[in-house]
């Protein structure tokens, strides 16, 4: 685990990195990064809201966006009280999209990497797909707009080799496996059509000579409306990610979200990956831990 505090030099010393965690997500910021640094010289003052940092197996560039400063432990050492500060820090070129709009953002028949672009990434795009329309008004989280967009589109985002690539879900599973489970599995499995019922809306909207549209009602459940959408964008929106199973397992910083696994012959995707080193009193902890999910039924 490195962090560096630029691109390729001043490497943070590992001793002061008490807990370092970053996860990959099929998320509109498709890395977050979480780390506790022990309060030594100047590193308060590096550290601070809106600096960068470099870290990670593809060594990403961060941005610092919270710093919460622990109480004192009470425990002296040298000169110095033992203290801690947790920053919270988003992938640099995604960072400006978790921000409020000062500017609104309206668009028909674009791609998801030009809305993103447009709401302030910078990430280079290999491969797109289409949007119908998307807006953004001002004040408002792109993020949270980028997220409507993509179930619209049953579409994720995967960010891979420094680069943006948006599939549908459905293609994510035709990916090559990158590890196997067999039989002898013993992780957590989660499985509930109750829930998925409860919890995954079918979606139906209104043509224009006021008839209804319907998508994914073959099977009970709560029906919504959603405006100016058509057959293929409603079923579209009940095409979602359900966990399946969560598998703690040692340091794999290779595997990210997007990633397809073989469990038991079944293929799931990876939907978070969350990488993890600690140390305490000497010790020291890495593991990772994946939330593999299916199609939802």
């Amino acid at each position: 685990m490195n962090v560096y505090l630029s691109e390729s030099a001043d490497q943070l010393p590992g001793d002061v990195v008490q807990r370092w965690v970053l996860r990959s997500d099929l998320a509109p910021v498709p890395r977050t990064l979480e780390m506790t640094v022990k309060v030594t010289g100047d590193l308060q003052e590096r550290l601070k809201v809106g600096a960068n940092l470099w870290t990670g197996r593809e060594m990403l560039k961060y941005e610092i966006v919270k710093v919460d400063r622990a109480d004192p432990s009470g425990v002296v050492q040298g000169t110095e009280q033992r203290q801690a500060f947790t920053i919270t820090a988003l992938l640099a070129s995604f960072a400006q999209i978790a921000y409020r709009r000062a500017t609104a953002v309206i668009a028909e028949d674009r791609t998801l990497g030009e809305l993103f672009r447009a709401c302030g990434s910078t990430a280079p795009i290999s491969t797109d797909i289409a949007v119908a329309r998307f807006a953004c008004m001002r004040g408002q989280v792109p993020s949270f707009q980028l997220a409507i967009a993509m179930q619209e589109a049953s579409a994720a985002i995967v960010l891979r080799e420094k680069k943006f690539s948006a599939f549908r879900l459905t293609d994510l599973f035709n990916g090559k496996p990158i590890d196997a489970v067999g039989q002898a599995d013993t992780s957590a499995r989660i499985e509930s059509e109750f829930l998925e019922r409860h919890e995954v809306p079918a979606y139906f909207s209104t043509a224009q000579d006021n008839q209804f549209v319907m998508g994914a009602f073959e099977s009970a459940r709560t029906g919504v409306y959603w405006p100016r959408a058509d057959e293929n964008t409603l079923r579209n929106m009940s095409r979602v990610l359900v966990l399946r199973k969560i598998v703690p397992s040692a340091m794999c910083q290779e595997v990210i979200a997007g990633d397809v696994m073989s469990v038991e012959g079944e293929n799931l995707v990876v939907m978070t990956a969350a990488h993890c080193f600690e140390q305490r009193d000497g010790i020291t902890d890495t593991k990772s831990r994946l939330w593999l999910g299916a199609m939802a039924a």
